[in-house]
């Protein structure tokens, strides 16, 4: 895995035509022997605002790594702290001119309790596995819908008792 790739000096994708990195946490938990993952509801104030998204997520800053990366976006967007060694590497795959890493944290018997990020997140809500691909037809953001692999296998790793 790229410790990190090529952006602009504004954190933003790179005009020159370099690909740039992105890192996306799911946060899953088990209740009651169903499992649920967290959406983020993004808010009216930014880029596909008022759909839902990945818990957590965003561009990988120039000189960082995608697990930093991955923790930070947790903490800016719902104000979780976490520990490197949470996150569980699920996948990596490009995505336009984006390579996206995706990683997975067991929020099992952990507080409900999100500090959001007004500017970015307007709510959180926890969606249970079996009802993702409706939640997904109908909530998520547009890109989300269609540009996004990694669902089979997300589902696939939390149904087949993995976790």
């Amino acid at each position: 895995m790229p410790k990190y790739l090529k952006v602009s000096k504004n954190n933003l994708p790179s005009e020159t035509g370099e690909l740039y990195a992105g890192a996306c946490v799911w946060f899953y938990k088990k209740i009651d022997g169903e499992i649920f993952l967290l959406f983020q509801k993004r808010s009216k104030k930014v880029h596909n605002g008022g759909f839902y998204d990945i818990s957590a997520g965003g561009h990988v800053d120039v000189g960082e790594d995608v697990l930093t990366a991955a923790v930070r976006e947790a903490k800016e967007e719902i104000g979780v702290s976490l520990e490197k060694d949470r996150l569980e590497f699920l996948c990596a795959y490009r995505v336009a001119d984006k390579i996206a890493s995706i990683f997975i944290v067991d929020w099992t018997g952990e507080s409900d309790r999100f500090v959001l990020d007004s500017e970015e997140v307007e709510a959180v809500k926890w969606v249970k596995l079996r009802d993702f691909d409706d939640f997904v037809k109908e909530e998520v953001k547009p890109n989300l819908k269609n540009d996004f692999p990694h669902f089979e296998l997300l589902k696939a790793r939390l149904k087949n008792g993995n976790y």
